[in-house]
């Protein structure tokens, strides 16, 4: 090491306050040019997914002062977020050198999965609404808007940038004997609540009231 060091061939560690180890590490940890594993992938939808369940909640919380639980299906997760962060890893993965592009194709990318989530569960739901952005900034059919767009846009490059790869190098230390049935469990479970709200939707107040809610603040304005 040390006559490599002389002939230039490599830098002196003694110079660098971090070990040579422990500077791999860093820069692996801080490596978004990556490939996903299969286990790593099934894991990052359920963490957007739980992570997106959070955020909705939290936030009807904030403003109502009532907890309610998200989304169409019954547990704590919401599979647009799920689907939407891992599609942004897979589709836009030739981008991420490019930060201005992957944000720009993540807004549009974003867009249409929510506006087609939202389509396909009024068509398959008798019409009911689970979001409705009538009366948002630039909004398209009340399924869509400019400030929804620019927040999943920001939160596509925190997960491409900082959270998947810091999820992906606590999952790659997970010993398969533990991480291929913790993944085979929760496909079993997500499985089954779909399967059920296909039948029973999570409705009520908070989560399917948009139409009425829109309708009432209306009146109250006119």
């Amino acid at each position: 090491m040390i006559k490599a060091a002389v002939e230039g061939k490599v830098y002196p560690e003694r110079l660098f306050p971090i070990p040579e180890t422990g500077k791999r590490q860093r820069l692996e940890t801080l490596r978004y040019m990556r490939r996903y594993s299969v286990w790593s992938v099934i894991l990052l939808f359920f963490a957007f997914s739980f992570i997106g369940w959070v955020w909705e909640v939290s936030l009807h919380l904030i403003t109502d002062g009532v907890f309610v639980n998200r989304g169409v299906l019954h547990g704590p997760w919401l599979p647009i977020y799920g689907t939407g962060g891992v599609m942004i890893l897979a589709v836009l993965n030739k981008f991420r050198e490019k930060p201005l592009v992957e944000f720009l194709l993540t807004i549009v990318l974003c867009g249409c999965v929510e506006y087609f989530t939202s389509w396909f569960l009024e068509i398959t739901h008798n019409g009911q609404k689970w979001w409705d952005y009538s009366g948002y900034f630039l909004n398209l059919n009340g399924r869509i808007c400019a400030e929804g767009l620019l927040v999943f846009g920001l939160g596509g490059m925190a997960i491409v940038y900082v959270a998947a790869p810091l999820l992906d190098d606590l999952i790659r230390k997970i010993p398969h004997r533990i991480l291929i049935p913790v993944c085979i469990t929760l496909l079993a479970v997500f499985g089954a609540d779909e399967v059920y709200s296909n039948q029973h939707p999570n409705t009520g107040k908070g989560i399917t009231d948009y139409t009425g809610a829109w309708i009432e603040e209306e009146k109250v304005r006119t």
